[in-house]
């Protein structure tokens, strides 16, 4: 049903969240032809947008922080889209208007993809004395108190408070704490010797209360995980919940063995999952279990007219009823086909459902080196860095970031590749130099 307006009225399209989801498709709106007016205004609380798949790589400095947090003027530039940034305070369904600040928007079409928070799971202590590896201001925040960590450790004389500064437990074994794992194993290699510290004296724990890593969307990756895992010296603690989290550490109990132990850490980093916007939580429409909205094919919210739901605080209708995965390749596609209803339903045109195609997964698993699920095939090492680089280069907002960080991304990738030609070709060399031994022998 078309929302009510008259064909001279503007039409208000109110995008809330500028991840993945929503930037899309304030972009796919913009592109339009429209043949009345509509006015589209994108609303985040942040300046920025967070390639959110490359943060880490700000952590290690392999990439800066314009080249994957664009400013939301910069990316937008010239389209028609105006940019609110603003907490949103209210969203009221039936007055069909949103507060931003002190600011009332009214609606015809409304896009909720605000996506979701660090989910600490009732855990005691966890957000207060845990660091979140969710947005910029974590990813910051971050590396701020691993270098007053470091700098602690450098300083004291205190044989176990220096333990405890140099142990770091990496909460929650899925794509990201793997990814954080690998990533921190590099940073710490890299920065022990600017501190002038043991790495031997550092200890890396990834901890998960299941008996296997990677247990989600990118499970066919776990052999070269555990391999970039265990050559970093990252050990894991399976099986094993954290309960508590407090200055000096954290709490873990076994279920199996019914045990509790202490461990104390100076960084505790939490992976552990996401939750939903409380703002999404209080909405008066149907959720799932988790407290996902859900969705029709279309992804309309049922019973509310012209609002769209779209990514991580969805729940889209699956066969095995799970919904699906919260992953950037999920945001964007549905973005294309939430715009794309939106007009269907203004310009009275068939609506179009969401059909979810899994195109492979990508795990950073260190520098200079990813693992990647695609094609059928499981690649790792620089090869799959390479093909992660330049995947994402492909996916960045706007040509003129992509032409603007392409040289030094692709540099890097031909680095990568030529790296592993010549550890290839150094192989074949002395796999033919002993071969010539065994054959004289």
């Amino acid at each position: 049903m078309t929302a009510p307006h008259t064909t001279s009225s503007p039409v208000d399209i109110l995008v809330l969240g500028g991840g993945f989801a929503g930037l899309n498709t304030a972009f796919q709106l913009s592109n339009y032809p429209w043949t009345r007016p509509v006015r589209i205004t994108l609303v985040d609380r942040n300046d920025r947008f967070l390639f959110t798949p490359m943060a880490y790589e700000i952590l290690t400095g392999e990439v800066e922080v314009w080249e994957i947090a664009p400013l939301y003027r910069d990316i937008l530039g010239n389209r028609p889209v105006r940019f609110v940034q603003g907490v949103i305070e209210r969203i009221d369904l039936e007055k069909r208007q949103v507060q931003v600040g002190d600011t009332t928007h009214r609606y015809d079409y409304l896009v909720l993809a605000l996506g979701g928070r660090p989910n600490f799971r009732q855990v005691p202590g966890a957000d207060k004395y845990s660091q979140p590896f969710y947005d910029l201001a974590h990813v910051q925040a971050y590396q701020k108190h691993l270098a007053h960590t470091l700098d602690r450790a450098r300083q004291t004389t205190d044989p176990k408070v220096r333990k405890a500064l140099l142990n770091f437990l990496v909460v929650g074994a899925g794509t990201c704490g793997v990814e954080v794992s690998c990533k921190l194993a590099d940073y710490l290699d890299a920065q022990s010797r600017a501190y002038g510290l043991d790495r031997q004296e550092m200890e890396i724990h990834l901890i998960d209360r299941n008996e296997r890593i990677l247990r989600g969307v990118a499970h066919r990756l776990e052999p070269i995980a555990l391999d970039a895992l265990r050559r970093r010296r990252v050990n894991l603690v399976l099986d094993w919940g954290v309960t508590k989290v407090t200055p000096e550490g954290v709490e873990i109990r076994c279920d199996k063995q019914g045990t509790l132990k202490q461990v104390a850490a100076a960084t505790v980093t939490w992976t552990g999952g996401i939750e939903m916007h409380p703002l999404l939580t209080a909405l008066p429409v149907e959720k799932d279990a988790h407290g996902r909205i859900r969705v029709t094919q279309q992804l309309e919210v049922p019973g509310q007219r012209g609002v769209y739901a779209l990514g991580d605080a969805t729940h889209f209708p699956t066969d095995d009823g799970q919904g699906l995965p919260a992953t950037a390749q999920v945001a964007v596609r549905q973005s294309e086909i939430a715009a794309w209803n939106i007009r269907a339903d203004i310009e009275g045109w068939v609506k179009l459902p969401y059909i979810y195609i899994g195109l492979g997964e990508m795990l950073t698993l260190g520098i200079g080196e990813a693992g990647v699920d695609a094609f059928g095939m499981c690649i790792g090492g620089t090869l799959g860095a390479a093909m992660r680089r330049a995947v994402y280069l492909t996916k960045l907002p706007t040509m003129g970031l992509k032409v603007r960080v392409g040289g030094t991304w692709m540099g890097e990738i031909a680095k990568s590749l030529l790296a592993t030609g010549e550890r290839a070709v150094d192989a074949v060399r002395q796999a033919a130099a002993q071969a010539q031994v065994n054959q004289a022998a």
